[in-house]
């Protein structure tokens, strides 16, 4: 069976890698005043900040699902050639996209929709497991049982409040009070694929590491198989916290790569996702690919 994999661009990945990994990307949308991108093809994050940073108060900037037109060419192409086609993308909980797309194929059998509850790296973790399924001699339908995993904990942290302000999660006057007192939000992804509120924090690098620390008690001991992945949002001072990490809290496998636009652009530049994750011999070089070591 010849099976052909879509993902949409909040996994992470530009056009140019998620080529490297055979598959093909589908953007998501954003539209940056007044300007519309292709996220991935057009945007990543670093151009995304760059915009962000001119003028963060008066900079408008949404999201939105893929365009249909060109979600349906690919389809229409890649059923020539491949027997079953997968599509993975944002959250249902986060997008109308996963509606979008079972509206636009009902009734086609080769297009197989992953009823997504992830985003970001947790996308392309599963679709390597899949991938290493299928190639261990997996029934297709065997094999798709492993976008049913429940990953642990995944948290993000704000740098700053002014994208939550925009998105109507945060009141003025609210951000007004943290950011007179430091106060942090720290946001859960849950396993239901929804942002929800986990607690606060003051000052964003002290609540960073403490979270951090925390994660790491749950999931102790940590092996050589255990990894800290960072999500970041084009945060300048990566590389001095993942070294920080790295010494005050004794974890060796500390990695980071930039977060999606269509993520940053409502979490706003500078926030970090992070989640402590063990990663299998065959699947570890295939999931680090585009990963930065630490």
């Amino acid at each position: 069976m010849k099976i052909k994999i879509i993902l949409d661009s909040c996994a992470g990945l530009d056009e140019k890698q998620a080529e490297e990994y055979g598959w093909t990307l589908l953007p998501l949308q954003a539209n940056i005043n007044g300007k519309n991108y292709f996220i991935g093809k057009e945007l990543n994050c670093l151009q995304f900040a760059e915009i962000w940073n001119q003028n963060p108060k008066l900079c408008n900037a949404s999201t939105s699902a893929c365009s249909p037109g060109m979600v349906m060419e690919m389809v229409e192409k890649f059923s020539k050639e491949y027997d079953k086609i997968i599509i993975y993308s944002i959250s249902v909980k986060l997008s109308s996209q996963i509606q979008l797309l079972k509206n636009l194929f009902a009734g086609n059998d080769k297009v197989f929709i992953v009823e997504s509850k992830k985003l970001s790296y947790l996308i392309i973790y599963d679709l390597v497991q899949f991938e290493n399924k299928i190639k261990a001699g997996a029934s297709f339908e065997e094999a798709c049982k492993v976008f049913d995993y429940i990953p642990q904990k995944t948290l993000l942290i704000p740098e700053f409040n002014d994208a939550l302000v925009k998105g109507g999660r945060l009141s003025k006057s609210a951000a007004a009070i943290a950011k007179l007192l430091k106060i942090v939000p720290i946001i859960e992804f849950d396993k239901e694929g929804a942002l929800v509120k986990y607690g606060i924090g003051r000052i964003f690098k002290k609540t960073l590491l403490n979270q951090i620390k925390k994660l790491k008690e749950m999931y102790q001991p940590l092996s050589d198989n255990s990894y800290l992945f960072l999500l970041h949002a084009a945060q300048e001072k990566i590389d001095d916290i993942a070294n920080e990490i790295k010494t005050t809290l004794n974890i060796d496998n500390v990695y980071s790569m930039l977060l999606a636009p269509d993520i940053a652009i409502h979490t706003g530049v500078g926030a970090i996702a992070f989640g402590i994750h063990n990663l299998s011999a065959e699947t570890k070089d295939q999931m680090l690919k585009f990963f930065k070591k630490h």
